[in-house]
């Protein structure tokens, strides 16, 4: 048995509510549940129950057992003083407000139906790694795009917080927001962290100084990365790193720091995904791009987009993949794949930040309506939704279950979850 298990019960009343009695054997009658709340305090707010003849408004707190009460030391907080109602599974002690008034129990355990319980246990004891995989032909279809759907945009909204926090912390610059998602996008993952701490490092002021030049945009970007803090042997690394002392000393009050080579990871990477190929694509990037903002939020266009991320690199890195370090491939293009990947963390979290921020609708319309232009991803999650015979038609798709695999499935949220709730209801 779970609290949430109990949650989910009183929430919906899902027991025998007659002729209820408190464990004092006083008559008890529910008017108002109360709202949930997840913040520190009671469980639920705002209840309203009546107890013999008298009605009370106040809080209704939930446990497993009703000793659990002291062991989370409710007794001591001053926001447990207006409880009037403990729900719990068993009663085995009798809790009591500091005033000495004894707090009026609901115990469930003999009120709640045995197969609800089974069905429950069912989700929560489950094997797969999608809890309802045995039972997801039975949901309706509707029912899972709604679920989708609310997923989805939970992953816009959280991912959007980077967005959100770099334009907050840049004085409201939109610009440096967009730069730093590139950048973490770029990262995919393996140097997510060293790329998003280069745009700190790096602003995107600076990079719009030197946009026509992408000599300069790689000596910056090489620079406050780290990589040119050796001697080298090729003759255009070297150039590079004369330019960096230049810009840095020219720009001497915006670099105090740099990155370190070490921070880095090169170890199990395909070289067409080392960060310094990545890097030297940025710098194509950075140089066709006026605005990324612009581009970005104000006038996206999927197609458009995918056409012009679609970069190489300069002359030098066509024969490298590190410095001084020769490279047979010539394809250092970035990859369809890697442009979906790059739009899809890049593209929609910046939109629905953007909307949340001048509360205009059009902006979350267009991050939904680009996912579901891309392409669906083809990963180890999205293969155990296919298994269970789910089909996608896009990045939409895919995004969702994800969000609902990490966020619901993995940690057993059947209770928050529309699919979950609807299996229990059957």
């Amino acid at each position: 048995m779970k609290e949430d298990f109990l949650h989910y019960v009183w929430r919906y009343q899902k027991f025998d509510n007659k002729n209820l009695l408190t464990t004092q054997k006083l008559s008890l009658k529910i008017i108002k549940t109360g709202f949930p709340h997840t913040d520190s305090g009671p469980d639920f707010k705002q209840a309203k129950i009546r107890i013999d003849d008298i009605e009370w408004n106040g809080a209704v707190e939930i446990h497993i057992k009703s000793s659990d009460w002291n062991r989370h030391e409710h007794q001591h907080d001053e926001s447990y003083q207006n409880v009037v109602l403990h729900v719990v599974w068993q009663n085995d002690l009798a809790i009591h407000h500091p005033d000495g008034s004894l707090i009026p129990t609901l115990e469930l355990k003999d009120r709640i139906d045995i197969d609800l319980i089974e069905k429950y246990n069912q989700l929560q004891k489950s094997k797969d790694h999608i809890p309802c995989a045995s039972q997801w032909p039975k949901v309706d279809s509707i029912l899972k795009s709604q679920m989708f759907e609310k997923a989805l945009v939970e992953r816009l909204l959280n991912k959007s917080e980077k967005a959100k926090s770099m334009f907050e912390n840049e004085v409201q610059d939109w610009e440096q927001a967009s730069y730093f998602m590139l950048l973490s996008a770029f990262g995919f993952k393996v140097n997510q962290y060293p790329f998003e701490r280069l745009a700190e490092l790096l602003p995107y002021q600076i990079i719009k100084k030197y946009r026509s030049s992408v000599f300069q945009l790689e000596a910056l970007l090489f620079g406050a990365a780290g990589f040119l803090e050796f001697d080298f042997r090729d003759e255009y690394p070297n150039q590079l790193k004369n330019e960096w002392h230049f810009l840095r000393h020219k720009h001497a009050e915006v670099f105090q720091k740099e990155l370190k080579f070490l921070e880095w990871k090169f170890l199990r990477l395909r070289p067409a995904n080392f960060p310094t190929i990545r890097i030297a694509q940025l710098a194509q990037i950075f140089h066709l791009f006026d605005s990324l903002f612009e581009a970005f939020v104000i006038e996206t266009n999927a197609k458009i987009l995918l056409k012009r991320l679609k970069v190489g690199v300069s002359d030098y890195w066509m024969n490298h993949y590190q410095f001084d370090k020769l490279s047979t491939s010539k394809n250092k293009q970035l990859g369809a794949n890697s442009i979906k990947i790059v739009v899809i963390n890049t593209i929609p979290p910046l939109l629905a930040s953007y909307a949340n921020s001048i509360v205009e609708e059009k902006y979350m319309d267009k991050a939904l309506s680009i996912l579901k232009e891309l392409k669906p991803e083809n990963n180890y999650i999205t293969k155990k939704f296919t298994v269970i015979n789910t089909e996608f038609n896009s990045a939409f798709d895919s995004q969702a279950a994800i969000q609902l695999h990490n966020e619901y499935c993995q940690p057993k949220r059947c209770l928050d979850c529309t699919i979950g709730l609807s299996l229990l209801k059957a």
